[in-house]
């Protein structure tokens, strides 16, 4: 049996994604392989963590709950050197080799992403020269790496996909140290935009492994069907698939999202508001929207609950036929 540690950041406000990612690394993995999920928080209710427990109905796996070790520091860091358009519990990413140290490796994923095969290849990447393995971030500029004191001979990465060697990274960095390497360079800089994710990328700059951009498929939602044929995760960046009212075209990874989402207990329990979502995000046209119920009712395992489910949210198309 293949164990793998994962580890979320997260609080009330993103637990339905948190529980659609789980479902998707459930659904997707093999039968020798078992997870342990490390989820970082300042709060998650009871309610919530017993939704995330019935996911073990999928498939059996581990929960620990831990708080952030500098949370005042993460605040002032916010505060003072961020334009506060992400939140705080991105920082809480920076104490993870200290929160996890029992680990020899762990691998963070952001909330808004959807695993669409095994893991695997990630956890036996060798990583045993490198502090972190990570994914290129494609549409960071140099304008960025000089605004935050990045050398351009770095390959910036994007902090939604992260494989932490601990063990290398606390043999190196005691907390302390590590504490004062970021303290020395939010001195040097008068703006973080992307707050944690700079920071990670200064302190180990050049120090990193990097797999294929298919690990860690940003923009997710504006790419076309054609360049996401290959993609292991999709992290839905820019816009998320509960956003109403701005919606692109839709590719098959936003069909992915709600095929993993129907199984959480947050649809099955509140499935009127998210069919209201699924009308508010561009499905204007009634016969555009029953498609789109069609598509996601085929991914309800059970022929009854199935047709039920078509039956009480398709439109009547009638007047269409008219035309």
């Amino acid at each position: 049996m293949n164990k793998y540690n994962i580890c979320f950041c997260a609080d009330d406000n993103i637990v339905e994604y948190m529980s659609a990612l789980i479902v998707s690394i459930l659904k997707n993995s093999s039968d020798d392989e078992y997870f342990s999920f490390h989820i970082i928080t300042t709060f998650i209710s009871e309610e919530n963590k017993n939704n995330i427990l019935s996911l073990k109905i999928i498939k059996d796996f581990e929960v620990n709950y831990y708080s952030p070790i500098s949370r005042d520091k993460h605040i002032k860091w916010h505060r003072e050197k961020t334009n506060c358009n992400w939140s705080l519990e991105v920082f809480s990413k920076l104490d993870i080799p200290y929160i996890l140290s029992h680990l020899d490796n762990v691998l963070y994923l952001d909330c808004d992403m959807i695993v669409l095969s095994s893991l695997n290849e990630i956890f036996n990447t060798d990583t045993s020269n490198s502090y972190l393995l990570v994914v290129k971030d494609k549409y960071i500029k140099y304008s960025h790496l000089k605004k935050v004191n990045i050398s351009n001979s770095h390959k910036y990465f994007n902090g939604g996909f992260i494989h932490f060697n601990i063990k290398n990274i606390i043999k190196d960095f005691s907390y302390n140290y590590f504490l004062l390497k970021i303290e020395e360079y939010i001195k040097s800089v008068k703006i973080l935009p992307y707050g944690e994710q700079d920071i990670l990328n200064y302190i180990f700059m050049n120090r990193v492994k990097y797999m294929s951009s298919n690990y860690n498929f940003i923009s997710a939602l504006v790419s076309k069907d054609k360049d996401v044929q290959n993609v292991v995760i999709a992290h839905y960046t820019m816009i998320k698939p509960f956003y109403k009212n701005s919606y692109p075209n839709k590719n098959k990874l936003y069909y992915y999202f709600w095929k993993y989402f129907i199984c959480t207990p947050y649809f099955k329990n509140n499935t009127d508001k998210y069919i209201d979502i699924l009308i508010e995000q561009g499905n204007i046209d009634i016969i555009k929207y029953n498609k789109t119920i069609d598509k996601i009712s085929w991914f309800i395992p059970f022929k009854n609950l199935r047709i039920n489910f078509k039956h009480k949210y398709k439109k009547e198309t009638s007047y269409f036929e008219k035309l």
